[in-house]
């Protein structure tokens, strides 16, 4: 231990360097501020006494051989919240919540045995259609476990994997060229007239197929009147505690640049026109200068719906559907669908619109028989 004068800005104090020891820790403390030699040593020797009897804010904190699901969850997040964007966060937080610490909170992990853990993983698979996003999550914490020597092996080694239900009378994903049809022109000839903002909302996601939060994130600086752009660098994410805030958008090839038609572009000129919030800075959408509330485009949306009897049963994210399933029919490929719609890669495409791409092929099948007549 060294104990010595040093000068500060506020004057001459006393310093302390020099290692607390117990039975299996030595920590190095290193202290200043001290008024006088004989406080420095006091100090000192207090804080030894606390640190034999684990007591000291510098005795290392050991992880327990045994924890709760909860405890352990909280100590995965410690790390995981640092790794992930808050949105992303947010989405796991609740899963957790709602499927694993809801279930699993107060049972210890040692305590989890394959039996129990196939009853839930059952009793999951009836619930959800894509159970398995919630067990790679619990997966997870338990290969924690395993890896801090709680456990010793991955309980989910042990048990059978259900297979996913596939979904029966699956809902409708997108709307016909003559639905689109009818959608546009009530949109255009009664809705313009309601609510226009929404309208004008309503128009450019059907016909760009934007992501509700690129929707909600747009400001005025994005659009380019005079050459007929929109330019998408911003979303809008859902934070913790339902709050909302600017984000980058979901991946790299999520910012783009959109080029919209001359009816589309002069719907957003006339509600610049009429909007207060016609800034460079402003959201093009906004309630009183603020973002909108994420779920206020399926409001609006489902309004249209219940109102007119037009895109019954779709919501924001099926018109992204219906624009990818028009464009294709209109001579769009697969890889001019992905960049616009700003897929990471066009596996993602054929995945989502696995509806298209199967009738494009059963339309395929027949093509070289036509060669022969």
């Amino acid at each position: 231990m060294n104990l010595q004068q040093v000068n500060t800005a506020k004057g001459k104090f006393w310093e302390i360097n020099g290692y607390l020891i117990n039975h299996d820790q030595k920590v190095r403390v290193k202290k200043r501020g001290f008024e006088s030699k004989r406080s420095a040593q006091q100090w000192f020797n207090n804080e030894s006494v606390l640190f034999d009897n684990g007591e000291s804010r510098y005795n290392k904190k050991t992880t327990p051989n045994v924890m709760t699901v909860k405890e352990l969850y909280d100590m995965w997040l410690e790390t995981y919240q640092h790794t992930v964007e808050e949105s992303t966060l947010n989405r796991t937080m609740i899963v957790f919540k709602t499927h694993i610490i809801s279930q699993w909170g107060d049972t210890l992990v040692t305590d989890i045995t394959p039996i129990k853990l196939q009853r839930y993983l059952n009793t999951l698979q009836g619930k959800l259609l894509r159970y398995r996003k919630v067990a790679g999550y619990f997966r997870r914490l338990l290969n924690l476990a395993v890896r801090m020597d709680m456990i010793p092996i991955d309980p989910f080694t042990k048990i059978e994997m259900p297979k996913e239900r596939r979904q029966l009378n699956k809902l409708k994903q997108f709307m016909d060229v003559d639905e689109f049809k009818a959608f546009v022109d009530v949109l255009d000839s009664q809705y313009k007239y309601i609510n226009q903002q929404a309208y004008t909302l309503l128009r450019l996601g059907a016909f760009t197929g934007m992501r509700t939060e690129e929707l909600l994130a747009l400001e005025w600086q994005h659009v380019d009147f005079d050459n007929g752009y929109i330019n998408i660098v911003q979303a809008l994410g859902r934070g913790l505690n339902g709050s909302t805030y600017i984000k980058a958008p979901k991946s790299r090839t999520s910012r783009r640049t959109l080029k919209i038609d001359n009816k589309m572009l002069a719907v957003l000129s006339e509600w610049y026109q009429v909007t207060t919030y016609n800034k460079t800075s402003d959201y093009v959408f906004q309630n009183e200068g603020h973002t909108l509330q994420t779920i206020r485009p399926n409001k609006w949306l489902r309004g249209v719906s219940e109102k007119y009897g037009v895109a019954v049963g779709l919501s924001m994210h099926k018109l992204r559907h219906t624009w990818a399933t028009l464009a294709i029919d209109q001579g769009a490929n697969i890889k001019q669908v992905q960049t616009y719609l700003g897929h990471a890669d066009v596996s993602m495409t054929l995945n989502i619109y696995s509806d298209i791409t199967k009738r494009a092929s059963d339309e395929t099948g027949s093509v070289l028989s036509n060669l022969i007549d």
